[in-house]
């Protein structure tokens, strides 16, 4: 646990190093594809390295809080910005259901290796989910400049 802290920490350091100099959404997606990647080894790898791979994906935590909720927030209309910052913070609750889900997958396939792929999924989910938005935000930045 220890350990993961410390992963949390540095990665959330580099995350805010990089999101001074790139676009802090460029940084999500990237964070998010390389936690997706490390996630389908550690439910895929036959070796103890699994484990050591899990840990290090806390690195991959930094910029997740405060981006998603910026770039959320900033999808929505000035005027329901307040209402929606509420929802988003509501939704934490939500990831109280990933572990339930992740203990559910873990139990039906006898393979607690293999539910790592239910958290996999989520940072596939968050990358996505931002990847569509910049391309959304890029043409539409397009469309008012001509």
């Amino acid at each position: 646990m220890v350990y993961s802290f410390a992963c949390f920490f540095i990665g959330k350091f580099i995350a805010n190093i990089l999101m001074t100099r790139f676009n802090p959404e460029k940084v999500l997606i990237l964070y998010s594809v390389i936690g997706a990647l490390f996630l389908a080894y550690v439910a895929l790898a036959p070796s103890f390295s699994a484990v050591y791979v899990a840990v290090l994906v806390s690195v991959l935590f930094g910029p997740c809080w405060a981006t998603i909720y910026a770039g959320t927030l900033d999808t929505v209309d000035n005027q329901h910005t307040e209402m929606a910052g509420a929802v988003i913070v509501m939704a934490i609750v939500g990831a109280a259901v990933v572990p339930a889900i992740q203990g559910y997958i873990a139990d039906m396939f006898h393979s607690l290796q293999l539910s790592f792929l239910v958290s996999m999924l989520c940072f596939v989910y968050v990358g996505v989910y931002f990847w569509r938005e910049s391309k959304v935000r890029n043409a539409l930045a397009e469309v008012t400049e001509s």
